[in-house]
């Protein structure tokens, strides 16, 4: 699951209609509701949530949404997200939120230890041709909330795809299903500008053939992934898989050839795009759905041999610490529109598994704001030392073991070249340069 900004989600069809639940029944005051989340939203009892409401107040998780659903609840109604990611960006601007800012690789485990609670789990599953339960769309932090919960909801959605390595455990029986029939959440399209066709360009060189990739979606990453067309024997390690990785399977580029012996296939913790990726991923044994405990595991990914990091951020500054998280403007408050995310699990196993890297691509400039900075915006996500390659349009900064002085001319000379000496300047007011 990527930390910066990702494309607004559309809009899921209409859920097919089903007898509404009896809600005040099924919930206590004060009750922590958790949500499955992404493409396993469970978009159809969330609208019956919302039309039927009790006029208690309790809390509902939902990391990451990817349709509007959850914003039809009360007010009463506490909402945790992972940050802005998906819609909750757009969400926050109406009613406030609580964010959790625990790494996407521990999502499960603050259930597994008790530090959440969990009362009630609302969950999207899809039924296998033998009849057996799969977990639908996304994995995450669900079935550990389900063991902590005493009631357990689930939607079983006839359109959702059966993603292979994700059944629902035979021991969490649900204790309520509903029969729904609903296209999974659609990515919005985004087409690559020359900004992003160049950044794209700049990235290709950087990733060898038979690395094992993990992206993210937007223009970008589309972009990026594009421009490995001609690449061969890669590989997918990834928080998400997206169209552009389809495309590249179906043209031969990814073969997974490289990965460990066991993990020949496309591990994903999220399958997010087009109605025809949803076909692609159907029954699909060359793509396996797993937990963060496994998809964001450092200690996991650090093994793979050429494990190759490519992801964003809202801004750069001159050190290579990063905000994924903020946008703020003069004389406004902090906006959030990112999240923490795997950014940090991914980056460092990256920098430790043999021939790994990490990319950080974004514009020089966007709408005019400059995207390298002196000083960041917001809190950083990622640390200084952290960082290993900043791309933008503009070229490449290679920032792992450079010096301070290093690091600061590197980004300097991939800013826009009419930030250069307002960047140069700073740097020389706050002795980063002599």
């Amino acid at each position: 699951m990527p930390a910066a900004p990702t494309a607004p989600a559309a809009p899921a069809a209409p859920a097919a209609p089903f007898p509404g639940l009896d809600w005040a029944a099924l919930l206590h005051p004060g009750d922590h509701v958790v949500c499955s989340h992404m493409t396993g939203e469970p978009v159809a009892l969330l609208n019956d949530l919302a039309a039927r409401a009790p006029a208690f107040g309790f809390s509902l998780t939902l990391g990451v949404p990817f349709t509007p659903a959850v914003a039809g609840l009360p007010p009463q109604v506490t909402i945790t997200t992972f940050g802005g990611m998906g819609t909750a960006g757009r969400m926050a601007r109406s009613r406030d939120l609580r964010i959790a800012t625990v790494p996407y690789g521990r999502c499960a485990s603050v259930y597994d230890s008790g530090a959440e609670r969990a009362d009630v789990a609302l969950v999207s599953l899809v039924r296998g041709d033998g009849g057996q339960l799969w977990i639908a769309g996304s994995h995450g932090y669900i079935v550990e909330a389900a063991r902590r919960a005493r009631c357990i909801v689930a939607e079983v959605n006839a359109a959702a795809p059966r993603v292979a390595g994700a059944p629902w455990p035979a021991d969490l029986p649900p204790h309520h299903v509903v029969e729904v029939s609903y296209t999974p959440p659609v990515a919005a399209a985004v087409k690559a500008g020359p900004v992003e066709s160049a950044i794209g360009a700049h990235v290709a060189p950087l990733v060898a053939d038979g690395a094992c990739l993990q992206v993210g979606i937007g223009a970008i990453a589309s972009a990026v992934v594009q421009a490995l067309a001609s690449h061969r024997h890669l590989g997918v390690h990834s928080g998400m898989f997206t169209d552009p990785l389809m495309a590249l399977t179906l043209s031969g580029a990814i073969d997974h050839s490289r990965k460990p012996a066991g993990q020949r296939l496309a591990v994903t913790g999220c399958v997010y795009g087009s109605e025809s990726l949803y076909a692609f991923a159907d029954n699909n044994s060359r793509l396996s759905l797993r937990e963060p405990g496994f998809t964001h595991n450092p200690q996991v990914v650090a093994q793979i041999a050429g494990f190759t990091a490519l992801n964003s951020a809202v801004e750069v500054d001159l050190l290579g610490q990063m905000n994924a998280e903020w946008l703020s403007a003069p004389g406004a408050r902090l906006q959030h529109i990112g999240g923490v995310g795997g950014l940090n699990d991914f980056m460092r196993a990256a920098r430790f598994a043999p021939q790994g890297q990490a990319v950080t691509a974004l514009p020089s400039r966007a709408g005019g704001r400059p995207r390298i900075v002196a000083r960041l915006s917001g809190p950083a996500t990622v640390a200084a030392q952290d960082a290993d390659l900043v791309v933008t349009e503009q070229g490449v900064a290679r920032l792992r073991d450079a010096s301070l002085g290093e690091r600061v001319q590197r980004m300097i000379a991939i800013a826009h070249p009419e930030d250069r000496d307002g960047l140069r300047q700073q740097a020389r007011e706050t002795g980063l340069l002599a």
